[in-house]
């Protein structure tokens, strides 16, 4: 049994009651622009930490541009698809609706958002006397905040272990949020004895983070899987001979490669490609026993490079027990992926189409996949 047996995201942003069924241990999206493969990756994402506020609000912030430390509650607001009964003008409502199986034990995830407003008067200094009052209330100025309350749902399959008070299965976790709030003072009552699956998402400009692939590397050295990242890197470059992380003058420590022909040299200072590969082996290893998202896999790695590194991401993922689910528009990333795996792995792909209002999955497991594209030529992504 996998991690995601079967998954139906009822309601999340614009899907609709789309079937993912017989999930493998490798899944490849594709489909045409709009057509959800990303929405597909944020509920996936939010449905294996269904009750962590901080990971519904990771999975609303990955699409911004620029990071913020205020809460990216406009963001947020925009993965819950609106309830139509509600007026138009009443605050926006809406309600995400998951439901899935397999070894994890979430089966069912909700999600409900009511905004709200808040208004308050702006502080004003003033005299004691009758006249500066009565001045005071003709100009008196309100400023709005905005805000939502959110609550959190998930019914697990048994109750969660290490809390014998606890009774029933069905858990919540309510909360406020408002857009003046920092992130570093948003506090989540979430137990932390309810069930979480690791999971972590690759976006296209995730390894542009060296601050995070920092903390990433040394994760994955206390594991003992530095060796594994190095030798992924070394497809796209078979000088680099290390990584390690130090302080030459810097405000913080940073990534460095000892590379045969360039020595010691900053991370920034290679390819994207490198880069890119190395942010998701240290995902990888972040996520060992769980769930790796990467949203349009081919990016930065050159075409040549394609087959060797995914046949590496492919064994990692069997070796680290990792459930992977990504996304692409290449038709060379597909094949590559065919190449890299073999008749015993468990490939499949699922090809995203909207009809009017619901999205559909046309599911192709690997056999049938290779010989659509090895024997027929066939075009498979629409």
């Amino acid at each position: 049994m996998k991690h995601l047996d079967n998954l139906t995201i009822h309601r999340f942003r614009g899907l609709r009651d789309l079937k993912l069924q017989d999930l493998g241990q490798i899944n490849i999206l594709v489909g045409g622009n709009n057509s959800g493969k990303t929405s597909v990756l944020e509920a996936i994402s939010t449905y294996c930490q269904p009750l962590d506020i901080g990971e519904w609000l990771k999975t609303a912030g990955l699409r911004e541009i620029k990071a913020s430390p205020k809460l990216p509650l406009n963001a947020f607001k925009w993965l819950f698809p609106q309830k139509n009964e509600v007026p138009k003008p009443i605050l926006y409502v809406g309600e995400t609706y998951i439901t899935g199986n397999g070894s994890f034990q979430v089966v069912e995830s909700r999600a409900i958002y009511n905004e709200m407003e808040l208004l308050y008067q702006s502080e004003k200094d003033i005299e004691d006397s009758a006249e500066d009052w009565l001045e005071y209330y003709d100009d008196i100025e309100y400023k709005s905040s905005h805000g939502a309350e959110i609550e959190l749902k998930a019914i697990f399959r048994d109750p969660p272990a290490g809390d014998a008070s606890i009774l029933g299965r069905e858990f919540s976790n309510k909360i406020e949020i408002w857009s003046n709030q920092r992130l570093s003072k948003h506090d989540s009552n979430t137990n932390h004895f309810y069930p979480k699956l690791p999971i972590d998402t690759v976006t296209p400009v995730s390894h542009r983070q060296e601050k995070l692939e920092s903390y990433l590397l040394s994760q994955a050295i206390l594991r003992g899987l530095k060796n594994e990242v190095i030798q992924l890197l070394q497809i796209v470059d078979g000088e680099i001979i290390d990584l390690e992380i130090l302080s030459l003058g810097e405000l913080r420590p940073s990534i460095y490669i000892n590379h045969k022909l360039l020595g010691f040299s900053p991370l920034s200072a290679f390819g994207d490609g490198v880069r890119r590969l190395l942010f998701i082996a240290l995902a990888m290893a972040k996520v060992r026993g769980g769930v790796l998202l990467i949203d349009e896999i081919e990016t930065a790695i050159h075409t040549v490079a394609l087959c060797s590194s995914f046949a590496s991401i492919v064994q990692w993922c069997q070796r680290l027990d990792v459930q992977l689910f990504v996304t692409t528009h290449s038709l060379e990333a597909i094949d590559a992926m065919l190449d890299a795996s073999d008749s015993g792995t468990d490939l499949v792909l699922y090809r995203l189409e909207k009809k009017e209002s619901q999205t559909k999955a046309i599911r192709l497991e690997r056999e049938r996949l290779h010989r659509l594209r090895e024997d027929l030529g066939l075009e498979v992504r629409v």
